[in-house]
């Protein structure tokens, strides 16, 4: 099916629905649901009403602010406290730190990390594989010393 036959049957699909909508008894009536709306505004309290604490001349109760204030003061008095209980801890752990860094400076290869499978790269014959190759030298088991012997010759049959 091609796509411009799915779109003429996906238009006229919608069509159909929203003429279903607009039919008499289905939309109620904007101006009925906005009186509605206002009837439900009024009924309830304004916030106004709901504002205690402050009084006549618009300014607040002296009650009022002095539970603020103790609000601000709690909230001072506990950032103090955190704060100093925050600061107070680090010094141990700057020391400790030093102390492991000195420690390190002195040994680095105490503090080195080794790979837990490591020892699996430690195979028999490994040092061959580590050592230099030195050209010139003599071979492993021969003697410079000694010259070079020639092996018999057997006899030419002819």
């Amino acid at each position: 099916m091609s796509h411009l036959r799915e779109d003429d049957r996906l238009r006229e699909r919608f069509l159909r629905l929203r003429a279903e909508t607009e039919r008499p008894g289905h939309v109620p009536d904007f101006q009925a649901m906005l009186d509605e709306a206002r009837r439900d505004a009024a009924a309830r309290p304004s916030v106004a009403a709901a504002d205690r604490g402050r009084r006549s001349d618009g300014r607040w109760s002296s009650r009022r602010r002095f539970v603020r204030a103790g609000a601000w003061a709690s909230a001072a008095l506990a950032a103090t406290v955190a704060g100093i209980l925050f600061t107070k801890g680090r010094t141990r752990g700057e020391d400790d730190f030093e102390r492991l860094v000195a420690a390190y400076q002195s040994d680095a290869a105490s503090g080195a990390w080794k790979s837990p499978t490591s020892g699996l790269l430690e195979v028999p014959g490994i040092e061959v594989v580590r050592s230099l190759p030195s050209i010139g030298g003599p071979a492993v088991g021969l003697d410079p010393d000694r010259e070079p012997s020639t092996p018999p010759r057997s006899k030419e049959r002819s």
